[in-house]
């Protein structure tokens, strides 16, 4: 009786996982300048990695919320980049981020010089 416990509870926690597992994390992406930004977010979970938004105006101090693939442990791998719009004033940024939780907020800017200017 004891192992057909251990077994059916070990089954449930594996299931359990396979299931966080297959599910999205839903992440917020927050524009957290005054400036539009134009914003691509790439899937690192996934090979090769995949843009699950593509050069996304995000107006000032707004957001929007989009979904990556969760890894074994539930957590999503996403990197950002954005341009301001302003084209006489363009500044860049970008991040790697991995190890985000659902519900968890990006923030993003630009405050760099672009590269090649």
């Amino acid at each position: 009786m004891y192992a057909k416990r251990v077994f059916a509870t070990a089954l449930g926690a594996m299931l359990c996982a396979a299931a966080l597992a297959g599910d999205g994390v839903t992440v917020r992406i927050l524009n957290d300048t005054p400036d539009a930004l134009s914003v691509t977010i790439f899937d690192r979970n996934v090979q090769p990695a995949q843009a699950v938004v593509s050069s996304e105006v995000i107006n000032g101090n707004a957001s929007l919320s989009v979904s990556v693939t969760a890894d074994a442990s539930g957590r999503g791998h996403l990197s950002w980049t954005a341009t301001t719009v302003d084209r006489d004033m363009r500044r860049c940024g970008h991040k790697d981020k991995p190890g985000v939780n659902d519900g968890d907020t990006i923030r993003v800017h630009a405050n760099r010089t672009c590269p090649g200017r």
